[in-house]
């Protein structure tokens, strides 16, 4: 009997690392040097709100300026709810890039915010895009950056700079 049991363990480990191991390759990831995994230039990421938010066109600018918290409501007085994949995720890379910053830097700049009572807290970091979905239900002022394959109703796509995703000259591409 302790054999199988031994057998079932060692199949169960066997499985996990297959699996863990065909993700990784599946990811095709590259690890940049902030120590982020980056997927290769294959994905194309949104710009998304609630629904209910009117905005349908933003400029690079001013989605810096959401991203860093230094605009904190969106026309008509809804305050903006940030939302960003967490560590690892392109998403959260594509971010990084459009705000001009490395992942220590990121949370270093966050730190200070709150510290200096420039903000409550950072950024809530969500681990999926079904995450980032159902909390862009929830929160009319919410803002995420997702996929543009993993975009679901009950999210609107937003332009940045009149440019729709995977249009030339759309700047998170």
């Amino acid at each position: 009997m302790p054999a199988k049991l031994i057998v079932r363990i060692d199949d169960r480990i066997a499985i996990w690392l297959a699996i863990t191991f065909i993700a990784m390759a599946s990811l095709s990831s590259v690890v940049a040097q902030t120590g982020v995994v980056a997927h290769p230039g294959t994905m194309v990421v949104a710009v998304v709100v609630n629904n209910t938010n009117p905005v349908t066109n933003i400029t690079t600018p001013d989605l810096r300026k959401l991203f860093t918290g230094d605009k904190r409501s969106w026309a008509g007085g809804v305050a903006v709810r940030l939302f960003v994949r967490a560590p690892g995720a392109y998403e959260r890379v594509v971010l990084l890039k459009l705000l001009g910053m490395s992942e220590s830097e990121y949370k270093a700049y966050w730190t200070a915010r709150v510290f200096r009572g420039e903000a409550q807290a950072e950024p809530v970091a969500l681990f999926s895009n079904a995450m980032q979905k159902e909390a862009l239900t929830i929160f009319p002022g919410a803002i995420a950056l997702i996929d543009f394959q993993d975009v679901k109703p009950g999210m609107r796509v937003v332009k940045v700079d009149g440019h729709s995703p995977g249009e030339a000259g759309y700047p998170l591409n």
